[in-house]
């Protein structure tokens, strides 16, 4: 397939940047480069990088706490991709509607997709994002073969399990401190159709839910295709009732005829939604509403066609979701726990509803043993997400500690308001992975507000 080429240059200039949650905004000096030579060019010259994507993260990882910010939507294009064997080669900046709207025609997809399209290829591996598939597909880091990444010295190295082992790892999952990622190799997996079927369970109870969960964990392990989510009712009385949906892969032969295998791409938002003034619409009340209609307008059924991308990714179609929190955007607090941790799950959803805020959304996902870096997020267990007005942060921090003693960890990508304190406890693998940062990074120049906030560097 022929690269997909666009014409770019080079943008300075003073923006005005928040991440995903609009918790936090910092007026920024960014450089956008444009081709290879202009960006190491930059590298070389700039004392202090912040590197940033989509700026789809939620907090502060792709905001620099001093220094440039580099910008790398120009470097967007797919590189190679080899019908025959499913690797694709693609820049960082590359957006991952834009590789699966190239290679999903062709009966390949992208192994792990996590709940948005809309982030870079460069972000999917310095966060090494996970999926609803996670027990049987692992990581995404998992899945790639090399990556090219630009040290801070000018140098392009080459990075692979076989080649720099400990810089490969301590790059997927190192949140974009390692250095630049220009470009990598990535593993594709054969796809019958672009569709999933999938078998949604209404649940009574916090114990019910788990309980299903559970099972699908069990038929996951066995098939990497297969991803389960469950939304949960966080609310007094009722906490912990809840949807499980289970979805596999559909094959040619499910399809009604007048389907075709696989359905076109729907075209993005680019529309900017301003927040609402003041605290917007997301309250208890609006919450309770909304929380009661979902439950009680949905029913357990088994196979319903649905497109995969509509399936794995809602907040696609969920443009206006951070600004309905208003001006002070919204907090997502995600964490892992391990299987015996389900208790933990119990205890944070109860300290929401008694204390507050009542999250506006609540997703509990499983997780397996695959994990690709250093500082990767998922442990074998569970991972439950909250969605959170961010006035109230002080609310977290007893979690963190709740957290952290169980054995668990907040997700960095997610992360605004963790307890730095915690982090060493969270990441047992922390010292290794500044040793390698330190080798790839000896000057000390890649920052970002996430890093200084959280103590992450050496």
């Amino acid at each position: 397939m022929p690269s997909v080429e666009k014409v770019t240059h080079e943008e300075p200039g003073r923006q005005s940047l928040s991440g995903w949650g609009r918790t936090i905004r910092r007026n920024c000096e960014v450089r956008r480069p444009a081709f290879e030579h202009g960006l190491v060019e930059l590298v070389r010259a700039e004392p202090r990088l912040t590197v940033r994507g989509a700026g789809r993260s939620y907090g502060d990882a792709a905001l620099p706490g001093d220094g440039v910010v580099l910008d790398l939507t120009a470097f967007d294009r797919i590189v190679s991709f080899d019908e025959g064997n499913g690797v694709v080669v693609a820049e960082a900046g590359v957006l991952l509607k834009d590789l699966i709207d190239q290679t999903l025609p062709m009966g390949w997809k992208l192994p792990v997709v996590p709940g948005t399209e809309r982030i870079t290829v460069g972000g999917a591996i310095a966060s090494d994002v996970h999926g609803k598939n996670h027990p049987g597909a692992g990581s995404f880091g998992q899945h790639v073969l090399w990556i090219a990444l630009l040290r801070s010295d000018g140098a392009i190295v080459q990075l692979s399990a076989g080649q720099d082992p400990d810089g490969f790892r301590a790059t997927i999952g190192g949140m974009g401190l390692t250095g630049v990622i220009v470009r990598a190799a990535i593993q594709l997996q054969r796809v019958d159709t672009g569709w999933l079927i999938r078998n949604r369970r209404r649940t009574r109870s916090f114990d019910e839910t788990v309980d299903a969960m559970r099972t699908a964990t069990r038929r996951q392990e066995l098939d990497p295709h297969r991803h389960a989510i469950a939304w949960l009712d966080a609310r007094g009385s009722v906490l912990g009732r809840g949807i499980v949906d289970e979805y596999y892969g559909a094959s040619t032969l499910d399809l009604p005829g007048s389907v075709a295998p696989f359905p076109e791409a729907r075209p993005p938002s680019t529309r900017h939604r301003r927040s609402l003034p003041g605290r917007g619409v997301v309250t208890n009340s609006t919450i309770a509403a909304a929380s009661a209609a979902r439950w009680y307008l949905s029913r357990s059924s088994n196979s319903q066609l649905v497109a995969m991308r509509h399936a794995l990714c809602p907040l696609d179609r969920a443009d206006a979701w951070p600004a309905a929190f208003g001006r002070g955007g919204l907090v997502q607090y995600q964490f892992a726990v391990p299987p015996d941790g389900v208790g933990v799950i119990h205890e944070v959803l109860s300290y929401l509803s008694t204390h507050g805020p009542t999250p506006a959304l609540a997703t509990l996902k499983n997780l397996g043993s695959g994990t690709a870096g250093g500082l990767s997020f998922p442990i074998p267990g569970w991972t439950l997400a909250v969605d959170l007005p961010a006035r109230r942060l002080g609310t977290l921090r007893p979690l963190d500690k709740l957290v952290a003693g169980a054995g668990g960890r907040v997700y960095l990508a997610k992360d605004a308001v963790t307890d730095p304190e915690l982090i060493p406890l969270m990441y047992p693998r922390l010292p290794t992975w500044r040793r390698t940062q330190r080798r790839l990074d000896p000057a000390g120049r890649w920052t970002s507000g996430l890093a200084e906030r959280l103590g992450l560097l050496p």
